[in-house]
């Protein structure tokens, strides 16, 4: 089993059936994929719902990878994105930026609106995932 995994890795998640002692290594073999390890002694209906489980899954990655192409951050948009998370305030930033505060406010406004987040805390949230792609 190891050597075909090896050869033939699986991309986005993998189910795997096999004996207790086994799910650590392949935890350890594979710690970026989404993985579920289930017992030889699995009822019909345990793998039916992680069959359910697995889907979902992968469906909520393929919506996440499909925003990640929707917005690109300008330099300065990404410099405040930055400055944000490390704490600063508008102010802050705004001073460091040589610009007005209220310019910082704009701009932060005008990255939820694009994005469709309802707070700083969320947009921070998308931001830091990944899912926002960086200048051109």
């Amino acid at each position: 089993m190891f050597s075909y995994l090896t050869q033939h890795p699986p991309h986005n998640y993998a189910i795997f059936i096999s004996p207790d002692r086994y799910f650590s290594i392949l935890k350890r073999l594979y710690p970026d994929l989404t993985i579920l390890c289930l017992s030889e002694r699995l009822a019909v209906s345990e793998l039916r719902q992680a069959l359910t489980v697995m889907e979902t899954l992968q469906a909520q990655n393929a919506a996440v990878s499909d925003t990640q192409n929707l917005f690109k951050f300008t330099r300065a948009e990404q410099q405040i994105m930055r400055l944000t998370l490390r704490g600063y305030s508008i102010d802050e930033i705004a001073s460091m930026r040589s610009v007005s505060p209220s310019t910082v406010s704009v701009q932060r406004s005008g990255l939820m609106k694009r994005t469709g987040t309802k707070s700083i805390q969320e947009l921070c949230v998308l931001y830091s995932s990944g899912a926002l792609n960086s200048a051109t």
